[in-house]
């Protein structure tokens, strides 16, 4: 058995509602979690936390702009 992509979040909420993510979501909240700890100087806690919170905001605005009717230019003649 391989060893899971990603390391486990500290806090036990946070760590289930990751294992919901799927792939991309899952790399997308990984990547704002590193940001945070290693460029904004946050615990590691924190990070994971705030990771979440921008996760959640970006998954919304995609499932938004996903859901409402595509505008499409008229033909110009």
């Amino acid at each position: 058995m391989s060893a899971p992509k990603y390391t486990r979040p500290l806090s036990p909420e946070v760590a289930q509602w990751a294992d919901t993510l799927n792939e991309d979501a899952r790399y997308w909240f990984e990547e704002r979690a590193g940001i945070y700890q290693y460029d904004g100087g946050m615990s590691r806690s924190d990070a994971e936390r705030e990771a979440k919170e921008a996760t959640e905001e970006y998954l919304a605005s995609r499932s938004q702009s996903s859901s409402s009717p595509e505008k499409t230019p008229k033909n110009r003649k």
